[in-house]
């Protein structure tokens, strides 16, 4: 046997087939191998009647023909090799049922290549294949359906022509079973699942190894209508009553990931199930405010049916609000304090109220750009009047959770912010000098009055030119100078925390005149004619 052009060439004449038939390539593929990964049917038809013991030869991959036909997708030589086997001894017929290197069989082979029509034939024929599993514990069900494909899983399915039901295994990975899978990308797979009788039901409540049942798993990956599946067909297993390992149920599932018509579809169906808590006694609103999901947060804020829940405290005495002011989310906070029935000066059990928590989020000595959520959070919960207790900011507690290490770090990191804010505050200051003496329409020439002044000098945007660039200048100079004596080490640390705080205030503005004074000088070289195009610089 060889290959010619791409061809296969096989001897089939001659007195001595042992010779030329049984032979085998560096990679221990017969014959017969190669006629089946190239789907020559006749050939294969004409080996397995002049040597059938090449049927159940493996090569080094432990692969037989069949793993082979099955691989490529050639059902025609399949169906040969199937009957070759059968016809054979007892070494061919258990060839059938025979795992390659990877513990694949033949019928796992095809279901991994995505081949449907051996996989059909397969199972017509030997379908107690699809009762074994892969060397991982994936069974060609789980793999099939995990691939998403619904002509596979049906096929997988198909009961026997006496009408026996399939043997398939469900069991996959992680104690998932194929209901998981199906459950998280097609309702059509969940479908044909659940109308395997008698285990197909059954697979609703199994749980894997953390827990999650798959109706979790069409929760967390949105499949709302896999979810009205669940429920409009198995009411009676209070489905949504299952937790997993954490003790979320499916609701706190769809609140942190975000999906508020699935909420809407489990509370429609169970009124009451939006009190359950998970294991950490944190409800839904809980779940999506510590997830940081908006959405949910301002459905739960926006509905009086869910009053109970906006203060309403977990394990450790947290509310919602303390979970938003700890988490740094300022958006959170204000959907939050917009419910005016939020209260803000609750404590847990460590005896902090949220502007308490605010403020321990932020570390001393550490600088932060007047933008940085937590910042914004405690800003709004001091403009607010947030209870604060004495606990809350006591010497004590700074000494103690701000160690060495900590307040180390937070230097190292002003050190680098001071490094950025000198390279800015230079260059904003470097291009106000400059625009300074280039400025817009040039300068009066030597052999006319008022030689050396600005020729636009007389305009008002000429002026508001002249004044944006030198706050600029000024801004981004006195901030340098504040940044170069904030990044001396000899000086006391209080003191470089101030010169710090005062520079990045300073350096924003100067940043502002600076682009104020692009605008203006722009205004002065389109003039009058350019009305719209310096509308559109104004506004930009």
């Amino acid at each position: 046997a060889g290959q010619i052009d791409g061809q296969v060439a096989v001897n089939v004449h001659g007195a001595a087939p042992g010779r030329f038939l049984l032979g085998v390539a560096s990679n221990g593929n017969t014959a017969l191998h190669l006629v089946a990964s190239r789907g020559h049917a006749e050939l294969a038809t004409l080996l397995c009647e002049r040597a059938p013991s090449l049927a159940a030869t493996r090569n080094k991959c432990l692969d037989t023909p069949l793993h082979c036909a099955a691989r490529f997708g050639h059902a025609d030589v399949a169906a040969v090799l199937l009957r070759g086997m059968r016809a054979g001894g007892a070494e061919e017929e258990s060839a059938l049922r025979a795992r390659n290197q990877s513990g694949a069989t033949a019928l796992y082979e095809a279901v991994r290549h995505g081949r449907a029509g051996v996989v059909d034939l397969l199972m017509t024929e030997v379908p107690d294949l699809a009762s074994v599993d892969g060397d991982e514990g994936v069974s060609p069900l789980y793999l099939a359906a995990s691939t998403d494909s619904v002509q596979m899983v049906r096929a997988l399915l198909r009961p026997s022509q006496s009408g026996t039901p399939s043997p398939a295994s469900f069991s996959g990975p992680e104690g998932r079973t194929a209901l998981h899978a199906a459950a998280a990308s097609s309702k059509e797979m969940a479908e044909a699942i659940l109308s395997w009788g008698p285990e197909g039901p059954t697979l609703l409540t199994r749980a894997d190894s953390s827990g999650s049942t798959p109706l979790h798993f069409a929760v967390l990956y949105g499949r709302l209508d896999v979810v009205v599946l669940f429920l409009d067909g198995h009411a009676s297993l209070g489905l949504a009553s299952i937790s997993d390992g954490n003790g979320s149920f499916p609701l706190h599932i769809a609140a942190m990931v975000e999906q508020t018509r699935i909420m809407e579809e489990l509370v429609h169906r169970i009124p009451d199930c939006y009190e359950m808590v998970d294991g950490k006694g944190r409800n839904i609103l809980h779940c999506a405010v510590e997830h940081g999901r908006e959405t949910v947060v301002r459905h739960i804020c926006r509905n009086d049916k869910f009053s109970m829940l906006w203060n309403a405290t977990d394990s450790g005495g947290n509310t919602p609000l303390h979970l938003a002011a700890h988490h740094g989310y300022p958006k959170i906070v204000i959907l939050l304090l917009k419910t005016t029935s939020v209260e803000t000066s609750i404590t847990n059990n460590d005896g902090l109220t949220a502007m308490d928590l605010a403020i321990r989020a932020i570390v001393p000595g550490r600088m932060y750009y007047f933008q940085d959520p937590h910042i914004i959070v405690r800003s709004c919960l001091g403009w607010l009047g947030a209870a604060i207790t004495l606990d809350g900011v006591h010497p004590l507690y700074l000494r103690n959770v701000y160690d060495k290490p900590t307040r180390e770090e937070a230097s190292h990191e002003q050190d680098m912010m001071t490094e950025s804010g000198i390279i800015g505050s230079v260059l904003i200051a470097t291009m106000a000098f400059g625009a300074a003496f280039t400025v817009p329409g040039g300068f009066v020439a030597d052999d006319h009055g008022h030689a050396g002044t600005a020729t636009l000098a007389r305009r008002f945007a000429f002026r508001a030119f002249v004044v944006s660039d030198t706050m600029a200048f000024l801004c981004s100079l006195t901030a340098t100078c504040f940044l170069i004596y904030g990044g001396v080490r000899e000086i006391p640390r209080a003191h470089r925390y101030l010169y710090n705080l005062l520079a990045s205030g300073l350096v924003p503005v100067g940043a502002q005149c600076m682009i104020a004074a692009f605008a203006f000088g722009f205004h002065l070289i389109l003039g009058s004619v350019n009305r719209w195009l310096i509308v559109l610089v104004y506004t930009l």
